[in-house]
C-alpha cells in the first residue's frame, strides 16, 4: 500500500486538498486525518458513517486517528477491498518527515511527501518567531511543495525563490484552492487526456518496459539526462548488481531514492518506469540509456 504524507502549517489548504482527492479518485484511497469535522464531503458520495470512518461510493474511505496511528493503520490494512493507496493528513503542526516513517512499515510503501504552503501568509510565517521553525521544518521534508492560493498573490517569484532557500529539490506547483493532478501528486501514469487543475497546467507521460536488469550506472545516467522539466518519475526496476531483489525507484522534483520492495512475492517481472512532466517536455527517447542495455 502506497503511503503519501500531506504536511504545511494551519489554514495552508490541507483538508481543501483531500476533500480534492477523495472526489477525484479512481482508485480505492484509504485517508486518515485527526478530525473529520472540517472534511466536507458532497453528499452523493458518502454511503455510510460511523464514529470512526466516513465510506465513500467509490470505495474510498476517510478514518479518524483519535485512536492512534498504530489502530488506524491496523484497521486500514483489514479493509475489504484492501485501499490500494494510503493518505496521512498531518495536523498543521507537525512534522511530515515523522509522519513519513509510517510509510516504511511493514506492507507500506512511502510515495512522497506532499507540503501545502500558504501563498498568502507565508512570509509572514517564516518570519514570526513562533511558527517560523515548525513552517520551516516543514517545507524542508518536502518532496513536492504545493504553492497555494494563487489566485491571491502577486508576488510567486519571491515566494518561490524563498522555498526554495529551505527546499531547493523538491518539485513546486503552484495552484488554487488545493487543486493538483493527482497523476502528478501520486506520480502514476497519466492514462486519461491531459486536463487543467488550477494553474498546474497539463502533463504527459511516457513509459518504460523491458526485461534485461538495469546497471546502476545506466539509471544514473538516466537521471542526470531527464530534462529539469520532468517532474515525476516512479516504477520497479531490476538493478543488475543484485538483480534478484526488486526495486523501488522514486524521483520528485530533483530528488530520488532507489530502495527495496517490501512485498517481494508479488513483484512485477523486469521494469516497468513511467515519467511525467508538461505537456510537450517529455523526449520520445528519455529512456535511451536503458534501451541501450537491452
Amino acid at each position: 500500500m502506497e503511503v503519501t504524507v500531506i504536511g504545511g502549517y494551519l489554514g495552508a489548504g490541507k483538508t481543501t486538498l483531500v476533500n480534492h482527492l477523495l472526489s477525484q479518485a479512481t482508485e480505492v484511497i484509504a485517508v486518515l486525518i485527526n478530525d473529520f469535522g472540517e472534511i466536507n464531503i458532497d453528499d452523493k458520495l458518502v454511503d455510510s458513517v460511523d464514529e470512526n470512518t466516513i465510506t465513500l461510493t467509490n470505495g474510498c474511505i476517510c478514518c479518524s486517528l483519535a485512536d492512534g496511528y498504530s489502530k488506524a493503520l491496523d484497521d486500514v490494512a483489514k479493509r475489504n477491498p484492501r485501499p490500494t493507496r494510503l493518505v496521512i493528513e498531518a495536523s498543521g503542526v507537525a512534522d511530515p518527515a515523522a509522519v513519513a516513517a509510517y510509510g516504511h512499515a511493514p506492507g507500506m510503501a512511502l510515495n512522497a511527501v506532499a507540503v501545502v504552503a500558504d501563498g498568502v501568509n507565508l512570509i509572514e510565517q517564516l518570519a514570526d518567531p513562533l511558527v517560523g521553525q515548525t513552517v520551516r521544518s516543514q517545507l524542508a521534508a518536502a518532496d513536492l511543495i504545493l504553492l497555494n492560493k494563487q489566485d491571491l498573490v502577486s508576488e510567486t517569484e519571491t515566494l518561490r525563490a524563498e522555498l526554495e532557500k529551505f527546499n531547493g529539490d523538491a518539485l513546486m506547483v503552484e495552484c488554487i484552492h488545493s487543486q493538483i493532478d493527482l497523476d502528478l501528486l501520486f506520480g502514476s501514469e497519466v492514462n486519461k487526456a491531459p486536463k487543467a487543475f488550477g494553474v498546474t497546467g497539463e502533463y504527459e507521460s511516457r513509459s518504460h518496459t523491458s526485461m534485461q536488469p538495469i546497471p546502476r550506472d545506466a539509471l544514473v545516467e538516466l537521471i542526470e539526462l531527464l530534462p529539469t522539466q520532468v517532474q515525476r518519475a516512479k516504477g520497479i526496476v531490476r538493478v543488475a548488481e543484485d538483480p534478484h531483489i526488486p526495486m523501488v525507484f522514486q524521483l520528485v522534483g530533483r530528488r530520488w531514492e532507489l530502495r527495496a520492495l517490501a512485498d517481494r512475492k508479488n513483484a512485477p517481472e523486469g521494469n516497468q518506469l513511467v515519467v511525467i512532466g508538461p505537456k510537450g517536455t517529455v523526449p520520445p527517447d528519455w529512456d535511451r540509456t536503458l534501451n541501450a542495455e537491452d
